[in-house]
């Protein structure tokens, strides 16, 4: 398993420059909107707990009556386009490149060669990710502090029960289709078809798929760790605006600081880059040592 799956992948995450150059653009945009989503959750959660909806909601009407608000609106909506469109595209894409850097071919080892992966893979790997999104622990996270919001601290516990017992299911689900993308890729597999054929593949290679899936705990762990990134800066910010009384100071301050979080945003972004190009490159690994044993052609014939 080490030589043919580990290392390979490895390698990959180290020496495929394309791919690292390529799944910069996309793992920045998922960074951005992890980052929007934690400091709307910490922001929401600091109205609440010390009662400022008041100015939050004079912050609010005083934004609508600014000359930028329309602009702004334009560029959130373009912005969640473009981060809804581009994840499929990106993940056949990087998937591609995996696999022709695995089999040296030189001519398909090219972001050009993407192109023909998003026409053929998009509508697929769209709908998947959207099904997949029940599961993610970002949207169980997210679901969680709005149940805690909607039914209040009474029902925490409770709330906490029910949530913890579907974060066990979504793992298991995450384990039964790891394999769904590779068998619409490589397979042309519609989705709930390639569904079926991932739970089979992971069932019948139990061994294989239960030592990998620690790979998804290091994907759980960037969430945490752009969690805290994003959560410390703003804290700074306020600080800063509470104790620095000097409009000079409190200007430069804050440039420094904007540049700071610029540089920590870069940063996050390519670790995270090279993290999702070892666990992609990690499955693909897996999924063609498994298609080894894997009697893809029976189960072709029982269609």
């Amino acid at each position: 398993m080490k030589s043919n799956i580990v290392l390979p992948s490895f390698d990959i995450a180290n020496h495929a420059s394309v791919i690292k150059k390529f799944n910069f653009i996309p793992s920045l945009f998922s960074t951005i909107y992890l980052s929007v989503i934690v400091l709307y959750q910490v922001a929401y959660s600091y109205i609440i707990l010390f009662q400022k909806k008041d100015e939050f909601f004079w912050l609010v009407i005083n934004f609508f009556h600014q000359w930028y608000f329309i602009e702004v609106v334009i560029w959130i909506i373009i912005w969640f386009l473009l981060y809804l469109l581009l994840q499929p595209v990106a993940e056949a894409w990087v998937i591609t490149l995996i696999e022709s850097y695995s089999k040296k071919d030189e001519w398909k080892y090219r972001v050009s060669q993407g192109f023909s992966q998003w026409i053929l893979n998009f509508l697929p790997l769209f709908e998947y990710h959207n099904f997949m999104w029940l599961f993610r622990l970002l949207s169980i996270v997210t679901f969680y502090f709005l149940l805690l919001r909607v039914f209040g601290q009474d029902y925490a516990i409770i709330i906490s029960i029910i949530l913890f017992l579907y974060l066990l299911f979504a793992i298991l689900v995450n384990l039964l289709f790891a394999y769904t993308k590779f068998f619409i890729i490589f397979e042309k597999k519609h989705v709930f078809e390639a569904i079926s054929l991932s739970t089979q593949m992971t069932l019948t290679n139990l061994d294989i798929t239960g030592k990998l899936y620690y790979t998804l705990f290091l994907v759980y762990a960037r969430v945490f760790i752009t969690i805290i990134i994003f959560t410390i800066f703003p804290i700074i910010f306020s600080a800063l605006f509470s104790y620095i009384t000097s409009q000079i100071l409190f200007v430069i301050w804050a440039w420094i600081l904007w540049i700071f979080f610029l540089v920590f945003l870069i940063i996050i972004s390519h670790l995270n880059s090279v993290l999702e190009i070892f666990v992609e490159a990690l499955w693909y690994n897996a999924y063609m040592e498994n298609m080894k044993t894997f009697d893809f052609k029976k189960e072709k014939d029982k269609k």
